[in-house]
């Protein structure tokens, strides 16, 4: 009766089995918690975007809405920034005979431009020493947010400086020598609207939507012109002897606001 008692029990090494398994889970689990409390995103956010999927975070209707009335915030401030600040700010673009001194001015005023893009790299810089994300720019660095944050708006805003920037230069090819005040008027509206977006999608909030407007039009409405310079331009010879403008000439004082 012993013998057959002691074939009816299970082996030891079956029971024994399960015990590392569960500590093993139990360890996987601690340790994926823990990751996810020091920030690290577990999934990518970008896998299911449907709105059964949105974790109730609000109707994609709303948002959608929100972004279109920023933008069309930003389309309605567009003008009157520009119109204000060539009537008010007190400053003149210098005497400029040629394009080679034209393309020249537009290259100084781009480097303001180009401040908000050097401060997103700063940003990415420090917020990887930050999380600890010191890797090559692979896709663990888009699992921290704040980090992917900063790397979009970089990457952004490279794209709208270069296009900007290639505008900005043949317009100011073209224009008047009174209108060459549009150069440095474009560029802060560039500026402003790239770090108004910075803050806002740093916050999260849909204003981001009223930045990338202020940073869009001015490169849209800059091509609009150039196209129409391009195809009324009498010869490209005039433009590079001198301006080919009949008005190459000191601007005529206008009376500050300050006397």
């Amino acid at each position: 009766m012993s013998q057959l008692r002691s074939r009816g029990r299970p082996p030891v090494h079956l029971i024994q089995e399960s015990g590392p398994t569960l500590m093993e889970e139990y360890a996987g689990s601690e340790r994926d918690e823990r990751d996810f409390y020091r920030g690290v995103k577990l999934h990518d956010h970008r896998e299911d975007r449907s709105p059964s999927a949105g974790g109730g975070r609000g109707c994609p209707n709303r948002d959608i809405l929100k972004v279109g009335v920023s933008l069309l915030t930003s389309a309605i401030f567009f003008p009157f920034l520009v119109w204000g600040g060539f009537v008010f700010l007190p400053f003149d673009a210098p005497l400029l005979d040629g394009a080679p001194l034209r393309m020249l001015y537009a290259l100084r005023c781009s480097v303001f431009a180009a401040t908000p893009v050097v401060l997103g790299w700063l940003a990415v810089g420090v917020s990887r020493l930050r999380f600890g994300v010191v890797g090559p720019l692979l896709d663990d660095a888009a699992d921290v947010s704040d980090v992917g944050v900063h790397r979009n708006y970089t990457r952004e805003s490279v794209s709208l400086f270069l296009m900007y920037f290639l505008q900005l230069v043949v317009m100011a090819i073209y224009v008047s020598q009174e209108q060459l005040k549009l150069v440095p008027l474009l560029t802060m509206v560039f500026a402003l609207g790239r770090l108004v977006y910075w803050l806002a999608a740093a916050l999260g909030s849909s204003v981001r939507a009223f930045g990338m407007g202020l940073s869009l039009l001015p490169s849209v409405v800059m091509m609009m012109a150039n196209f129409v310079f391009i195809f009324t331009a009498e010869s490209a010879a005039d433009i590079w002897s001198s301006p080919g403008h009949a008005d190459a000439t000191a601007p005529v004082g206008r009376q500050r606001f300050w006397g």
